[in-house]
């Protein structure tokens, strides 16, 4: 077998970061290349340890999507788990991974023991986990009470996807994407779930990611990105906010459909204008600068380190 290769693809966080910090884009995309390996360069391996580092925003909307992927999945197979059981199981291996990552568990396997940020910085004046722990709590029972998740336990045979990592081809593009849930609806139509568990969302940014999920469904369960929609049943998205027990309905037209193909591409190509070598996908680090000094941004950054900005 050949050597895993680093190859060029596209998706929506990927954009993100690129807007972002061009060199926070490095480390994550390019940077820690090979740093699972035990035997890695030092530097390296560091970058792959930081790239793997959980927030505890970050890591409070991993939980609540964990919950309702596994509510989801034991609803297929005609089980109905207790709201507090699902509770008591969050809780229960939130609580081991905060253990893990205490005990610097992370530099054993950062794959497997992700670390939070405030471990591996030794910030000393982190707030109690109780805080965080409780808003867990409150967002997975909430989604027992909200209309669009308790929808979804009543259709399980029309879900067709639940966390599942993708892959859809955009001419020469590879684009990644990761639906929460897709199901059919009554009318040969498809319905994007999107969870959001954060305070702050624009509906910009939020329409332009549902596009994208949009370009995937229609290319997959649509045939062609070339079907009009009127011709083979519609296709809608739902942003659900779990934090505030809120949803709202996006139509996916041809406008949103189009609109993110561009995007897509474009983007792709501001990324490859940064390459030292396009068709080997090879970047260098001086190709892509830090951000100002002193910005807020690099505060916040699982890099900081790396760039000396502690």
């Amino acid at each position: 077998m050949g050597a895993f290769k680093n190859q060029f693809s596209w998706s929506w966080s990927r954009k993100q970061t690129f807007d972002d910090c061009l060199r926070r884009y490095w480390y994550q995309h390019y940077g820690f290349w090979g740093g699972w390996d035990r035997s890695a360069a030092s530097d390296v391996r560091e970058i792959y340890i930081q790239k793997k580092l959980l927030s505890r925003p970050q890591w409070l909307g991993i939980q609540v999507h964990e919950a309702a992927e596994q509510v989801l999945k034991a609803v297929r197979k005609g089980r109905f788990p207790e709201p507090q059981k699902v509770v008591d199981w969050a809780q229960n291996r939130a609580r081991l991974k905060i253990q893990d990552s205490e005990a610097g568990r992370y530099r054993l396997n950062p794959k497997r023991y992700p670390g939070f940020e405030e471990h591996y910085y030794e910030e000393k004046e982190s707030p109690p986990w109780e805080s965080i722990l409780d808003e867990m709590e409150r967002q997975i029972q909430g989604l027992f009470l909200n209309p669009v998740f308790l929808r979804l336990t009543r259709v399980p045979d029309r879900i067709c996807e639940i966390e599942e990592l993708e892959q859809v081809q955009i001419g020469s593009i590879p684009v990644w994407v990761s639906l929460d849930v897709l199901v059919r609806d009554e009318h040969k139509g498809y319905v994007i779930i999107d969870w959001k568990t954060g305070q702050s969302h624009t509906s910009t940014s939020v329409n332009a990611q549902l596009g994208i999920y949009g370009v995937y469904v229609k290319h997959r369960y649509f045939g062609s990105l070339d079907t009009l929609f009127q011709d083979s049943g519609s296709l809608k998205a739902m942003y659900v906010n779990t934090r505030q027990n809120t949803f709202q309905t996006v139509v996916v037209d041809e406008t949103m459909i189009e609109e993110a193909i561009t995007l897509i591409t474009l983007s792709s190509k501001k990324m490859k204008e940064r390459l030292h070598d396009v068709s080997e996908n090879i970047a260098l680090k001086a190709d892509f600068p830090m951000i100002s000094e002193g910005s807020q941004k690099c505060t916040f950054c699982v890099y900081r380190r790396s760039c000396e900005r502690e």
